[in-house]
């Protein structure tokens, strides 16, 4: 007989050294979707510890909610892989171009202030 491993909400915080405060927000924003026992407190699957860090590891990378929603909802589908993949390479590309425009501004900064310095 198998039994399904059921975590209340400090138990995963605890597995996965985040914040209560962490899930809660995550549940908010649509990304975790634990059960309810019969007194209405949350309830988690071994498995949703997977989840969280996979979460982390997406906003530790500096994606926004939404797009973290998105790959969290593919991620939970067969054969997702090159979805996500697609996903993340278009972030990247933004990224990258982003950076590209910081550092010509930067360098137009130096040049500024080597001009109002007298440094060349």
């Amino acid at each position: 007989m198998s039994l399904s491993l059921s975590l209340s909400i400090s138990e995963l915080a605890h597995r996965c050294q985040v914040s209560t405060r962490s899930l809660r927000y995550y549940e908010e924003q649509g990304l975790l979707f634990p059960s309810r026992n019969a007194v209405g407190h949350r309830r988690y699957q071994a498995k949703d510890a997977d989840c969280v860090g996979f979460i982390q590891c997406l906003y530790g990378a500096g994606l926004p909610s939404d797009l973290i929603r998105t790959v969290v909802q593919e991620w939970k589908l067969p054969d997702s892989a090159p979805r996500i993949e697609a996903l993340l390479r278009t972030r990247h590309a933004e990224l990258s171009r982003q950076a590209e425009e910081l550092h010509s501004k930067l360098t137009g900064l130096e040049a500024v202030l080597n001009a109002v310095t007298g440094s060349s």
